[in-house]
């Protein structure tokens, strides 16, 4: 719940089970916050609505299978945790993977191998502070594999497997990966001879035991509502200390704080990555003077622009003493404000030249 609130992403994973001697199933499991997803009125009340796609295709990206699963919602759920299933033949070598939301346009669009099941399958990883856990379904009827090797980067488990079908599990310490997407090789042993071998997507995602420049890039981001002690105060903090200090800077800013999800945060990064995404191109991003304004205030009611021959209308709070190549003028009518900012070079540094914050 955590990571979806501080990253606001959606969490997914793919599993292979064996299912018949041509066949297997592919399962995703997906959680996801319900507040991402844009609601519509149905008999009075609020609902949610999304659609998830899924086709398979062999080596030569020839579409084998596929399906798609409708699902609805009251708007109220907090956070979607859901599942599709699809059996799949023993050709079938990568997937695409689509989150919809139907009335808000796609949220998600992955691709991905599919691992061929042979000694191993129903693979699922855990991922804990700094422990990463791989189980998995060991298929050994015949006794043809004795071992088991794999590797995540530099980090290495193993453990020697018996004959039948039962469960096991790698633990991997990944204290030194930062949070990311790996791949897990694993190799199958008889006796010293490799069997097989196959390779796992995982993932790295600490909740609060972020890696260093991920919490102090989260923590820097705050400073438009933050204090410079409080900033100063979490990048100092000690890793157990991290979720204690993020939960009490942000509940006074819950506007509803009788439920677990904390929407204020949501707005306040999605603010912060449209930022990024919008305002970099010759400008600072996040770090902008366009970026203190938009993430104080939101989207603009009404955005003019202006070259630099003619300027936005003289006023005593838009004296212009210097000319700028354009301008822009953000108004808010909502609340009476309008902001007039400059790109003095052109090259799309825009300068709060009035307004105030």
């Amino acid at each position: 719940m955590i990571i979806l609130l501080l990253l606001c992403q959606i969490e997914w994973q793919a599993v292979n089970r064996p299912y018949s001697d041509t066949e297997q199933e592919l399962i995703i499991y997906f959680t996801m916050p319900g507040e991402k997803l844009h609601t519509f009125m149905k008999a009075g009340n609020e609902y949610i609505e999304y659609e998830v796609q899924l086709m398979i295709f062999n080596d030569k990206n020839t579409q084998l299978h596929g399906d798609y699963w409708e699902r609805m919602y009251r708007a109220s759920v907090e956070e979607i945790e859901d599942s599709v299933h699809l059996v799949i033949s023993k050709e079938s070598d990568n997937y695409i993977l689509k989150i919809i939301d139907l009335h808000g346009g796609i949220m998600l669009i992955e691709e991905g191998k599919i691992i061929p099941i042979k000694y191993i399958g129903n693979i699922v990883w855990d991922f804990h502070n700094d422990t990463l856990s791989v189980t998995f379904s060991v298929l050994n009827k015949d006794g043809d594999i004795d071992s088991i090797d794999a590797a995540i980067e530099d980090n290495r488990a193993a453990s020697t497997l018996r004959t039948g079908e039962y469960t096991d599990s790698l633990v991997f310490d990944v204290t030194d990966l930062p949070n990311g997407s790996y791949q897990m090789n694993a190799k199958l042993y008889f006796r010293s001879l490799k069997v097989d071998g196959l390779i796992v997507p995982v993932e790295v995602a600490r909740i609060f035991y972020l890696d260093e420049i991920t919490w102090n890039n989260k923590v820097e981001q705050l400073e438009y509502i933050a204090s410079s002690s409080e900033v100063r105060t979490m990048k100092a903090a000690m890793i157990a200390e991290r979720e204690s200090l993020w939960q009490a800077f942000w509940k006074p800013l819950d506007p509803t704080p009788n439920t677990e999800f904390n929407e204020k945060i949501v707005e306040y990064y999605e603010r912060i990555d449209y930022c990024e995404e919008h305002f970099s191109h010759g400008d600072r991003g996040w770090r902008s003077d366009r970026a203190r304004v938009y993430v104080s205030y939101g989207p603009p009611d009404e955005i003019q622009a202006y070259p630099y021959h003619l300027g936005p209308p003289k006023s005593v709070n838009n004296p212009l003493p210097t000319l700028y190549d354009s301008y822009l003028v953000w108004i808010y009518y909502r609340n009476s404000r309008e902001f007039i900012f400059g790109d003095k070079h052109g090259l799309g540094e825009y300068i709060l030249i009035s307004g105030g914050y």
